[in-house]
């Protein structure tokens, strides 16, 4: 059973039970009245029969006539009551109007039902052994009594029908926000995670949409998040395949030259040294997907580190750069291997994109509670539609040019995760042409 049939039957049973239970009050309270009422009349007309008739038994034996069985009957015939008379047990006159085998006690009263008819008896001890009783019709009161209960029962009807109708209609009313809610949770479990209730009902239901809601906005951002983490799996894992890929192929085909070929020595060298470049670009791509997936595991614990500490195995690690780096101490909190291999793909990825002998500056800069650590190159820049997609695995501006250079397209990406694990971002500003330059902000340490 529904939750709306429920509420009805509910209200339908309490209105029932209410009008019912206060109705039959009323009217049988009001018989009641009128019942006692009618028996008082009736016990003084019984009471005025007995008189009337006591009094003529005593004319009749203060004048010495007969008070025999017959004249007591006539006497009682003539005042043409509905009543029985009895000598000790011997019944003298009949006129009642429902049976009466035997006469009351004295004082008391009887109600007799006979068929369809109902009658009040009163009975009263006379004089020489004499008995009377009377009756009086109360079949109109119970005949009144009974039609007033069923129209009452008839409008009760008609009540509780109206109620129904109205209750129905309420309870339609009332339910409409859990309707709206089982709807949309059904939407959202059918794939549709933008649907949402916004009930403003002024009650509670409306601060259960509000946490409805909330919790729909929870699950979407979660899908999202889900979907765009698994996007970024497919993407990850298809650029990874193509890149293994190409190096392979390569390497492939020109060692199946030297295997089934006859080759002069400059061929050889040269398919000799095509295997070097794609191994050794493989070698590249592998130490990166290995750095960049170890910083994804536990927190960095960081120290103190002075950055011109970096600018000499900086030098080292990109021999054929034209380097520049700032004079003076700066002292971050960080991991100096890490910053150290942020700064090598900066430097790296500046040389690549500028032309040979183009300097690649490293900036410092103090920001107050921190440490503004740039690389900038005067290279051919990125366009201003690619700046945002440059720090995702594999992806590359102009992809021949990269893998001609030896690019693996991880070098910003893994940037992006140091930065990441100093509580920092890229920030990339690139002028097409100009060149470009990439800020990371790190946390002053301790005094130098």
């Amino acid at each position: 059973m529904r939750y709306a049939q429920k509420l009805i039957c509910l209200l339908l049973l309490v209105l029932s039970a209410s009008f019912g239970v206060g109705g039959c009050y009323l009217l049988y309270s009001d018989f009641g009245v009128q019942l006692a009422r009618t028996g008082t009349a009736n016990a003084s007309a019984h009471a005025q029969t007995c008189t009337l008739l006591q009094t003529e038994i005593l004319d009749l034996q203060r004048r010495g006539d007969d008070t025999g069985d017959e004249t007591v009957a006539a006497l009682l015939e003539a005042q043409g009551a509905t009543a029985a008379l009895w000598r000790d047990e011997t019944l003298l006159y009949d006129a009642l109007a429902v049976p009466c085998d035997a006469p009351l006690e004295n004082g008391t009263m009887r109600t007799v039902r006979s068929g369809d008819r109902v009658a009040a008896l009163y009975g009263s001890d006379l004089q020489g052994e004499l008995h009377l009783v009377s009756s009086f019709d109360l079949t109109g009161l119970y005949r009144d009594r009974d039609a007033s209960l069923r129209r009452f029962l008839g409008l009760e009807a008609v009540v509780l029908a109206a109620g129904a109708a109205v209750m129905a209609l309420l309870a339609r009313q009332v339910t409409r926000p859990l309707r709206v809610l089982t709807a949309t949770s059904a939407e959202i479990a059918g794939g549709d995670y933008a649907r949402r209730t916004a009930l403003h009902t002024g009650d509670e239901i409306e601060q259960v949409s509000r946490s409805f809601d909330k919790m729909a906005d929870a699950v979407q951002e979660k899908i999202a998040d889900l979907e765009a983490d698994v996007q970024k799996r497919e993407d990850f894992m298809g650029a990874f395949t193509h890149e293994l890929k190409t190096p392979m192929t390569s390497i492939i085909g020109y060692a199946d030259v030297l295997r089934n070929l006859q080759t002069d020595p400059d061929e050889q060298r040269e398919a000799a040294a095509a295997i070097y470049h794609e191994g050794r670009r493989l070698e590249s791509l592998s130490q990166k997907l290995l750095a960049l997936l170890a910083l994804g595991g536990e927190e960095l614990e960081l120290t103190d580190v002075d950055l011109a500490t970096l600018w000499k195995p900086l030098r080292a690690a990109c021999p054929t750069v034209s380097l520049e780096t700032p004079a003076g101490h700066w002292m971050v909190r960080g991991d100096a291997d890490l910053l150290l291999d942020l700064l090598c793909n900066l430097v790296q990825n500046g040389a690549k994109a500028s032309a040979p002998g183009t300097p690649v500056a490293v900036l410092c800069r103090d920001n107050g509670t921190a440490v503004m650590l740039a690389v900038e190159d005067h290279g051919c820049g990125i366009p201003e539609t690619e700046i945002r997609r440059v720090t995702e695995p594999f992806y590359m501006v102009d992809k021949s040019r990269a893998r001609k250079q030896g690019g693996s397209g991880l070098g910003l990406a893994l940037c992006k995760r140091i930065a990441a694990a100093h509580g920092s971002d890229l920030v990339i500003e690139s002028v097409q042409g100009r060149g470009t330059t990439v800020r990371v902000f790190l946390q002053k340490g301790g005094a130098v």
